[in-house]
């Protein structure tokens, strides 16, 4: 099974990218992190440390994705505001219905 199938199965979303070695852009052997989106949920250096956790229990250790998967719901379960932008404090996933002007 690929890593990043074996990521999003734990609650990990990460993309595939290419890195020097790889033979062709559809098997890409690089993983990409939206870090940007983390520290847009107000997660710093301390929670990324966490982060990097969850990958070495998974893709090093061999730990069961269910088990992470727990682990990173109730990790995230403390970062529901948003940061660094216009809408800084409110909910990053609550539904903005859009109207026409």
């Amino acid at each position: 099974m690929y890593k990043r199938q074996e990521l999003e199965k734990a609650g990990i979303i990460a993309n595939m990218n290419m890195v020097p070695g790889d033979e062709h852009p559809m098997r890409p052997s690089g993983i990409r992190l939206g870090v940007q989106e983390l520290t847009r949920l107000g997660m710093k250096e301390d929670e990324m440390e966490e982060v990097a956790l969850f990958f070495k229990r998974l893709l090093i250790d061999g730990e069961e994705a269910g088990k992470v998967r727990k682990d990173v719901v109730d990790f995230k379960n403390n970062y529901r505001k948003i940061y660094y932008c216009f809408n800084e404090g409110e909910d990053p996933y609550e539904f903005i219905e859009l109207v026409k002007a």
